[in-house]
């Protein structure tokens, strides 16, 4: 592993960690302030602070995958990043009865893994994961 992979794997990992506090956080926050939201939405809020939470686990796990090589840690990594954010803005869109509070939460979330995604999707970065075919030429 070079050491600009080594470094990019730190930097995504503790933007992996803090994404996990946050989300803790925001959980928190909900269980705190469950007695002002309308009842129907609290589920809604615990439920996606807690999935985040854990997803963020599932991200140091794929980071780990990549720091041992395997492509599919990086491939998996890439698509969560790409596209959970952009489910994050459909959820924003789609459910306007939610608290500002928790939208911000959401939107922090959906920028750290934007951030992850740079991190990533660079071209040096991406030449440590070649396709089988062309990890056979090499």
């Amino acid at each position: 592993m070079t050491v600009q992979l080594e470094n990019t794997i730190r930097k995504a990992k503790t933007i992996a960690t803090f994404f996990i506090a946050w989300n803790i956080a925001f959980f928190i926050m909900a269980l705190i302030l469950k007695n002002t939201i309308a009842s129907d939405t609290v589920g809604t809020l615990l439920f996606r602070a807690g999935f985040y939470a854990i997803a963020g686990f599932i991200l140091l796990f794929l980071l780990k995958q990549m720091s041992r090589g395997k492509r599919s840690g990086w491939l998996r990594l890439s698509i969560i990043t790409i596209l959970a954010p952009l489910g994050v803005v459909a959820f924003i869109i789609f459910t306007p009865h939610l608290p500002v509070w928790f939208d911000v939460g959401q939107v922090g979330s959906a920028l750290m893994l934007t951030a992850i995604a740079t991190l990533i999707l660079k071209r040096d970065i991406k030449q440590h994961f070649p396709k089988a075919a062309k990890a056979a030429k090499r």
